[in-house]
């Protein structure tokens, strides 16, 4: 097992074996205010630099993504990280940005991986959960994440694109988003030290901890982005991560307008409006599938 800090990159470790397997990468930090998986691969990594676990094949890629953005503790500098892993981009973009051009040293870690995982967490969440594709859910699915959100590939050639899955994906990865849980429950962290061994274990690149029964996955499908078009929005009546809302029932107000379901809908990944800028999303609506 060897390990070798990326001298090209800031805050890239690569750890090689000399046995054939899985070429496994994670990031987190994609979002500075997101620190659970921060605090989850640094633990991994001294545990395999100490020792405490061993890799057994394949090689291991850990990166830190937004390093101003996670030192004065904020989502992003100019542009979200999380749409900036893309072919091409608009006028809008600022191509001098720390975000544009930490993606694209990025980006080719992506182009050459088999399996990846980033980390992520939400700021009204009251369980883990994960965004994966429909193709990548039989492997994802044996993390012990009991519920996964599924159909964000639907977006990815629009605004909300743009993302480190679905880049992956589009270059022959099986990859997933774990968002841990709230920014705010420390729990998040362990959530995602956990998953990042389980994700590890399922590719027998670590011996992994007792064997638990995992759960079957509850599936849910976006089927639509909400913007935030007008300083006024708000939620009904508070928002909750999964809440459900019957069709036709408004869960929103935005420019004084109630904003209502077309169909029985899952509420999904709510954000909260003050920190939310114009034309940004706001919230996601779903369907449960499974």
């Amino acid at each position: 097992m060897k390990f070798a800090k990326d001298l090209t990159l800031q805050s890239v470790v690569h750890i090689t074996t000399d046995v054939a397997g899985p070429r496994a990468v994670m990031f987190c930090g994609i979002h500075g205010d997101e620190v659970s998986g921060i605090h989850a691969l640094e633990k991994l990594f001294f545990d395999l630099f100490g020792g405490k676990r061993v890799l057994l094949k394949g090689t291991l890629t850990l990166a830190r993504g937004n390093e101003p953005a996670f030192e004065f503790e904020r989502r992003y500098i100019k542009h979200n990280m999380n749409r900036m892993f893309r072919n091409e981009y608009g006028p809008e973009i600022d191509r001098t940005s720390y975000e544009f051009k930490r993606a694209q040293e990025l980006k080719p870690i992506l182009q050459n991986c088999d399996y990846f995982l980033d980390f992520h967490s939400a700021p009204i969440a009251q369980e883990p959960f994960l965004v994966a594709e429909q193709h990548a859910i039989d492997f994802f699915r044996k993390l012990g994440i009991t519920k996964i959100m599924i159909g964000w590939n639907k977006f990815a050639k629009g605004p909300t694109g743009g993302d480190t899955e679905n880049y992956a994906n589009a270059h022959g990865a099986l990859a997933a988003t774990l968002e841990s849980g709230s920014h705010f429950d420390k729990r998040s962290n362990d959530i995602a030290y956990a998953t990042a061994v389980s994700f590890l274990t399922q590719l027998g690149m670590i011996k992994g901890d007792a064997a638990t029964q995992v759960a079957p996955a509850e599936l849910f499908d976006v089927y639509k982005v909400v913007t935030k078009e007008f300083a006024d929005f708000r939620y009904a009546d508070g928002a909750k991560n999964f809440q459900f809302i019957k069709k036709g029932e408004a869960f929103a107000f935005q420019n004084d307008e109630p904003v209502k379901v077309p169909e029985d809908t899952y509420l999904l990944i709510p954000m909260k409006p003050e920190d939310t800028k114009i034309h940004e999303e706001v919230c996601y609506l779903g369907r449960m599938v499974a």
